[in-house]
């Protein structure tokens, strides 16, 4: 079946060249259009970027029209929105893929390390009773499970720290609390410019990882 795929990428040619050149792999190659006019060519594929796409055509056409990207794209870009809504759509179809392909996360706000003493017994009491207070408490260490913090609105690895123990959590979150006081120029204790001001992204997703320390 043959489509008409709309790709727009102003600013972007570098991004645009390679879409390009992925819809001229298939094998029904679509017609290409740079702009959208009336009447729009249907079937369609909007595979642009966000500004460029006709999202009422998208919502109105749901049988002829395709698009590359969500129409509220909060939901997808901030980690946070994005882990309410798989769990919003696995709640309404148990049996999609996202249930597995999704790793465990939870979803908490916070701004001060103290904080995190009363959500061991509420949001993040799950995972308070799988995770040890220090690394002292380390059992097997081929066993042993790591997790991953990451901002909820950050970008570019910005804020992404690993840790296996309550006590390692507090740390993360006390050394971005330590810059504050130098907004301008937060380093980490290695040098490496990927920490935050943790006043500014309240928002946080926790996500479980298995280490092969073997």
């Amino acid at each position: 079946m043959t489509f008409n795929a709309f790709v727009s990428f102003p600013g972007g040619r570098f991004t645009e060249d390679l879409v390009i050149g992925a819809l001229n792999k298939l094998e029904h190659k679509p017609t290409i259009i740079s702009q959208l006019v009336e009447p729009e060519p249907f079937p369609l594929l909007q595979w642009s970027t966000y500004d460029e796409i006709s999202h009422p055509l998208t919502l109105t056409k749901p049988r002829s029209v395709l698009s590359s990207t969500y129409v509220i794209r909060k939901s997808l870009i901030r980690k946070h929105f994005l882990h309410r809504s798989v769990q919003e759509y696995v709640t309404k179809h148990a049996e999609s893929i996202l249930k597995r392909a999704v790793p465990l996360t939870w979803d908490i706000e916070v701004q001060w390390a103290d904080e995190l003493d009363e959500m061991w017994g509420d949001e993040l009491y799950e995972l308070g009773q799988s995770l040890p207070e220090t690394t002292g408490d380390i059992g097997d260490e081929e066993d042993v499970k790591w997790y991953i913090l990451k901002p909820g609105m950050a970008n570019r690895g910005m804020g992404i720290r690993m840790f296996r123990t309550k006590q390692g959590l507090r740390g993360i979150l006390e050394s971005f609390e330590a810059g504050e006081d130098d907004e301008e120029d937060v380093e980490d204790e290695d040098g490496d410019r990927t920490a935050i001001v943790a006043s500014q992204l309240r928002h946080f997703v926790i996500q479980v990882r298995t280490i092969d320390c073997s």
